[in-house]
């Protein structure tokens, strides 16, 4: 970060601020530290988006690297701070740290335990920053999440900074030895999209820069300096080098870039990102993509006291389907996993990793927004990427027993509500389903004080709500949204305030039909128990579909035309459904294989594929 200190770990004294708010002024001093150090930043400043870099950090106690947001409005006031930061430090070999700080220099900080070391090799991360929250992205995977009243704060607009520098702080960063200089760290690329909401996954990329040069319409060199940095920032420790910016720490007499050539290497091993199950199913998601040999090795995975019957590299590589025995939806598991290798040329294998089983809702659902569990109702929560279901911003109001009336036996769940939501999500198989959302308005008197739409995956379906003028003052009001089509696994509500606030007591949901293609957008399928092969011929890899009319133990096999066995495409217990896997010709000549569908150990049917290089 450009202006944060460690002392947001200890306790913060007047004659402190007032000297980091003289020192702030660039170039006031000069050049008087004792190492070089360097800050890229933006020239533009931005209000909410989600900024990503791929990098690789310096490692040595007495440092950091880091990646951030940070509004330097002119005059500074402690009372404008908005800032959200990555920052590496140096003296951790699996930690990155997270923080957001706002008005009043109040820090939000967050340790954060990585499954590999940062300076080692290049990684992604990254941040979300809208109205509603501020998140954080390892990897492109949502690890951490911050909501409540400070993030309303968080609104002034922003300038994007990367830089290395050491604060004289020890207790935060540890020494730094002289011996351990130069440091660098390497910066591959930037990534800006702005916020969009109901568009898409609310994000639309804006622009990429591959760091290949300087491009000064849009970054800046800084020449500052302020205390606690124990360094002054000097363009000439902003380096362009093998497609890559690095920024270099440095004594004054050996500035600038003395490494090597730039190596870029995947030298980490996978890790599990997340597990989640649903009915005898559970869905393991890798960090990277996974050698399938070892992912389908069902003995990787252990469910203490469930069997894990088989394992199934889903399309994408990153995820694995293992069919289990019948879990209990009461009780809890962990899920052990090893021996997963990756898809680098020297397939690495990640160490033993435990964690506990998100547990998929169970249809039909129904939840009480803003409230406890009452009845049939499940309890909300606050949405991030370890929930099932939740809500994204707004606040919970309290309307006290009895405030709403309803004709139904639910009215309880009435006493609640999240106003000035905007979104609400739950996880759900893909599918058809059909919601029932749960209205009142217990704050308003008038028709038109408060109207708002209802957008269900990219779609308006309520157009223009005014609870008064539909159901009256402190009436329930109930709309149902028929045959919503879910595709990507998330079931997602935008909620879109024209007058007034939005709002919402409860929310049901009822299963309608689980596919793997949506009914709606379906593309060619083949019949039940039948194989279907597009494109054909094909190069560079093509898509195997086929449809079971029942629950089977299936196999999916390639043959070359001599009828040699080449590899097992997919395997395992498959419900009656509809899927698709891609064959990766890796590997593989130009000429005619054969594609062959099992089940329950018989031959079904087989289908003839041409590759050609």
């Amino acid at each position: 970060m450009a202006f944060d200190t460690p002392s947001k770990y200890v306790p913060r004294t007047f004659v402190f601020l007032v000297l980091m708010l003289v020192t702030l002024l660039p170039g006031l001093f000069g050049q008087t530290k004792k190492y070089r150090g360097a800050e890229y930043r933006s020239n533009e400043s931005f209000q909410y988006g989600r900024f990503e870099v791929r990098m690789k950090s310096a490692g040595a106690s007495g440092m950091l690297c880091s990646f951030f947001t940070y509004n330097d409005e002119q005059p500074f006031s402690v009372d404008k701070w908005n800032e959200i930061d990555i920052e590496i430090l140096g003296r951790y070999q699996n930690e990155v740290q997270f923080n957001t700080i706002t008005p009043g220099q109040v820090n939000h900080e967050h340790r954060h335990v990585l499954h590999y070391n940062p300076h080692l090799s290049f990684h992604v991360y990254g941040f979300e920053w809208t109205p509603d929250y501020v998140s954080w992205l390892v990897d492109g995977f949502e690890v951490y999440r911050q909501t409540g009243d400070h993030i309303a704060t968080m609104y002034r607009t922003q300038k994007l900074m990367m830089n290395i520098w050491p604060p004289n702080y020890v207790d935060w960063t540890g020494p730094l030895s002289d011996g351990s200089l130069p440091l660098f760290g390497y910066y591959d690329w930037i990534r800006y999209s702005a916020y969009t909401p109901g568009v898409g996954d609310n994000f639309t990329l804006q622009w990429t820069d591959d760091l290949d040069s300087w491009d000064q319409s849009r970054w800046s060199k800084a020449t500052h300096t302020w205390n606690g940095n124990n360094s002054d920032f000097i363009p000439e420790n902003i380096v362009f080098k093998d497609g890559y910016m690095v920024l270099c720490l440095t004594k004054p007499e050996n500035i600038g870039y003395s490494g090597a050539y730039i190596v870029d290497l995947d030298i980490s091993p996978p890790y599990v990102v997340n597990a989640r199950s649903t009915g005898n199913q559970v869905m393991v998601t890798f960090s990277e993509e996974v050698e399938q040999v070892s992912a389908e090795t069902a003995t990787n995975y252990i469910i203490a006291g469930v069997t894990v019957q088989s394992a199934s590299l889903q399309a994408n590589n990153k995820d694995v389907l293992l069919s289990v025995e019948s879990l209990n939806p009461e009780q809890s598991y962990v899920l052990v996993v090893t021996n997963i290798r990756d898809r680098s040329p020297s397939a690495y294998k990640m160490a033993l990793q435990q964690l506990t089983l998100s547990k998929g809702l169970i249809f039909p659902t129904q939840i009480n927004v803003g409230g406890d569990a009452s009845d049939a109702f499940l309890a909300d929560s606050i949405w991030d990427a370890f929930q099932e279901y939740g809500v994204v911003g707004g606040a919970v109001l309290a309307r006290g027993t009895g405030v709403v009336t309803s004709e139904n036996n639910d009215a309880a769940i009435y006493e609640t509500a999240v106003n000035g939501l905007t979104f609400y999500q739950a996880r759900v198989p893909n599918g058809r389903y059909d919601a029932t959302l749960m209205f009142a308005d217990a704050e308003n008197t008038n028709a038109g004080e408060r109207v708002f739409d209802v957008i269900v995956e990219e779609e308006t379906a309520i157009d223009d709500l005014d609870i008064i003028a539909e159901a009256g003052i402190n009436k329930a009001l109930e709309k149902t949204i028929a045959n919503i089509v879910v595709e990507d696994g998330m079931l997602d509500f935008y909620f879109k305030a024209e007058t007034g606030t939005t709002t919402l007591s409860g929310l049901k949901i009822i299963q309608l039909e689980v596919s793997g293609v949506a009914e709606e957008k379906r593309a060619i399928l083949p019949e039940e128990n039948e194989l279907y092969i597009y494109p054909n011929p094909f190069n560079p890899d093509t898509k195997i579909a086929f449809a079971l009319d029942a629950a089977h133990t299936m196999e999916l096999n390639l043959f070359d035309i001599s009828g040699r066995f080449i590899k097992r495409l997919d395997h395992g217990f498959r419900n009656a459904g509809e899927y698709s896997v891609y064959l990766n010709t890796s590997g593989l000549s130009t000429g005619v294989y054969f594609i062959c569908l099992y089940l329950d150990g018989k031959f079904v049917n087989s289908q003839k594929a041409l590759y050609m290089k």
